[in-house]
């Protein structure tokens, strides 16, 4: 098992971009809003979606007070926003979301240069061309969210690879988020639910519309379980529902998870291998 894997498991997990803090008020959700709702905004703590050249280079080099992070979509192909980026010594950290990893892996090398004076994760939708992308971000030592929805087989059989990947390979040194959480998890850390490990509670991640009201409301995972439960759905007596509270069952309360549940066994397995070696060492040492 990789070493990386290992040495990060401590019992404490954290799920927030590239392990930061985010300090809130109590109960307060962190918003997610656009670059002009932001601009206006008087939350205490937000994260800023910025889609175009000229809203990402006014946060990098005018950000407000509270902005924990900027999510930046659609920029991956415009070469000259990550040079400009790397002449920005500080502000914000960076989530940078990856459209479409089979055909957008080669310009992660962009970010290289911007993770040398910043914070910098990557997501990537778990879509084909996943474990290219993943494995060009582990080599750049960038830290990955990955995002499945409801992945389809194909996808599925990226991510069980991609979970073979992140326990065994040597060159994973930075997370891989579901899997580290989740991992960590399976070795008795509380780190909650996917819904937590993905930012997509809503009670504590708020999305928002153009109008800048939540578009999910906050006690939904809550509900959404448990009318999977009185549905008498496949949540109702698996194994994995703690962790997993019904993410794999939205937006389609269809979904079958027999894929899903075969990459949460491969985690298991190295979990049980890791407590086993762990138990070997502390009798060696007794």
């Amino acid at each position: 098992m990789a070493a990386a894997v290992l040495g990060s498991i401590d019992g404490n997990a954290t799920t927030s971009l590239a392990a930061i803090t985010v300090e809130k008020e109590p109960d307060a959700p962190l918003m997610f809003l656009s670059s002009s709702l932001a601009t206006a905004s008087r939350a205490g703590s937000f994260v800023v979606i910025v889609r175009s050249r000229d809203e990402f280079l006014h946060w990098l080099h005018h950000p407000r007070p509270g902005a924990e992070w900027l999510q930046v979509e659609g920029l991956l192909n415009d070469e000259d926003v990550w040079a400009a980026a790397a002449r920005v010594p500080s502000g914000p950290p960076l989530d940078v979301i990856v459209s479409d990893p089979a055909t957008e892996f080669a310009m992660l090398y962009r970010l290289v240069d911007v993770r040398g004076v910043r914070d910098l994760r990557v997501t990537i939708p778990v879509l084909p061309g996943l474990i290219k992308a993943l494995r060009l971000a582990a080599s750049l030592r960038l830290p990955v969210r990955l995002l499945p929805g409801q992945p389809t087989e194909a996808a599925l059989a990226e991510l069980g690879e991609a979970a073979e990947f992140y326990l065994y390979n040597p060159a994973v040194e930075a997370p891989i988020e579901f899997f580290h959480s989740l991992f960590a998890a399976m070795g008795g850390a509380d780190t909650g639910s996917l819904w937590s490990i993905l930012e997509q509670e809503p009670a504590v991640f708020a999305r928002t519309d153009a109008d800048g009201q939540a578009v999910i409301p906050r006690d939904f995972v809550a509900a959404h379980l448990q009318n999977l439960i009185r549905q008498d759905a496949e949540c109702a007596d698996c194994k994995w529902q703690s962790w997993c509270a019904g993410y794999f069952k939205h937006p389609d309360p269809g979904y079958v998870c027999e894929g899903v549940k075969k990459v949460f066994s491969i985690l298991e397995a190295a979990a049980e291998e890791m407590n086993r070696d762990l138990a070997a060492q502390e009798e060696v040492g007794a």
